[in-house]
C-alpha cells in the first residue's frame, strides 16, 4: 500500500494515457461501450501495469505546473495512438462513401454508433464489418500492449519542434494510406458502377423514347449490392491486412518516435 501511495503520480499518468486511447480508438470510444465501462477497463489495466512501470523509473517534476504538463503530454500520447487506428476505421466509411452517391443511398444516412456522426448507410456497413474484422484478430488486445509497450519506448514526450514535425509527418502517412484503402475497398463496385452507367448511356442514345434515368436507378442498386455480396470475402480480407498493417504502422511509430 505504501508502494502504491509513493507512487501514485505514475499511476495518474499510465491511466491518463490510457484513458485518452479509449476515447478516441475504435471499438472502445464506441457509443455502445459504456463510459463507466470504459473507465473501469482503464482502471483494471492500468493497475496491472503500473508496478512495471513503475519499477522501471520515473522522473517525475517537483511542482505542480511542471507535472499538469506531464499529464497533457500523456494524454496526448494516448489520443495520437487510439487515432492512427482510428484513421483506418474512416477508411472503411469513405470506401462505402465513394459509391452510394451514385447509387442513390448518399441520402440515406444514418447515426455511426462507433464515431457518433451521420454516414451513408453503406459506410455504416463497412465500418461495422471492419468491426467484426478488428475484434476477430484481437484488434481490441493490441490496443492495450501498444499503450503499455509505449511506456518502453516513449516514456516520456517532449513537445519540440522535432516531436511535433514527426507526429505531423506520421499522421500525413497515415491519412494518404487512409485513401489507399478506402479505394481498394471501393474499386470492384465502383468500376462496376461505372460500366453500367457507360452501359446505361448509350441505350439512352439507342432509344431515346426510353425513359433510361428512372430505369437505372433501381437497376444501379440492384447490380451494387450483387456485386457487393460477391466481393465482399475480398472486402473483409482487404479490412484484415488493412489492420495489420496499422498495427505494424504504430509499432514502427513507437520504436522511431520522433525526439
Amino acid at each position: 500500500m505504501e508502494y502504491f501511495v509513493y507512487h501514485f503520480q505514475v499511476f495518474l499518468l499510465i491511466m491518463m494515457r490510457m484513458n485518452a486511447m479509449m476515447v478516441v480508438a475504435p471499438f472502445y470510444s464506441s457509443g455502445v461501450f459504456p463510459f463507466k465501462m470504459r473507465a473501469l477497463v482503464s482502471f483494471l489495466v492500468t493497475i496491472v501495469i503500473f508496478p512495471i512501470v513503475a519499477s522501471r523509473g520515473y522522473t517525475l517534476p517537483g511542482n505542480m505546473g511542471a507535472y499538469a504538463l506531464l499529464v497533457l503530454q500523456e494524454v496526448t500520447i494516448g489520443i495520437f495512438l487510439g487515432f492512427l487506428v482510428n484513421l483506418i476505421f474512416a477508411a472503411f466509411q469513405l470506401s462505402g462513401q465513394f459509391f452510394s452517391v451514385q447509387i442513390g443511398f448518399g441520402i440515406n444516412e444514418v447515426l455511426d454508433p462507433i464515431g457518433q456522426v451521420s454516414i451513408p448507410l453503406i459506410g455504416q456497413l463497412k465500418n461495422l464489418i471492419g468491426l467484426l474484422v478488428f475484434l476477430a484478430i484481437n484488434g481490441h488486445h493490441f490496443l492495450i500492449k501498444a499503450v503499455f509497450r509505449s511506456y518502453e519506448l516513449v516514456p516520456i514526450i517532449e513537445l519540440t519542434r522535432n516531436t511535433t514535425g514527426g507526429m505531423m509527418k506520421f499522421l500525413m502517412h497515415s491519412f494518404s494510406g487512409m485513401f489507399i484503402i478506402a479505394l481498394k475497398i471501393a474499386l470492384p463496385i465502383m468500376g462496376t458502377i461505372f460500366l453500367v452507367t457507360v452501359t446505361l448511356g448509350i441505350l439512352a442514345k439507342a432509344a431515346p423514347q426510353m425513359n433510361i434515368m428512372m430505369l437505372g436507378f433501381p437497376f444501379k442498386i440492384i447490380v451494387a449490392f450483387g456485386v457487393l455480396v460477391l466481393v465482399t470475402p475480398l472486402i473483409v480480407r482487404i479490412m484484415h491486412v488493412a489492420l495489420e498493417r496499422g498495427f505494424v504502422f504504430l509499432t514502427k511509430v513507437l520504436i522511431h518516435w520522433p525526439t
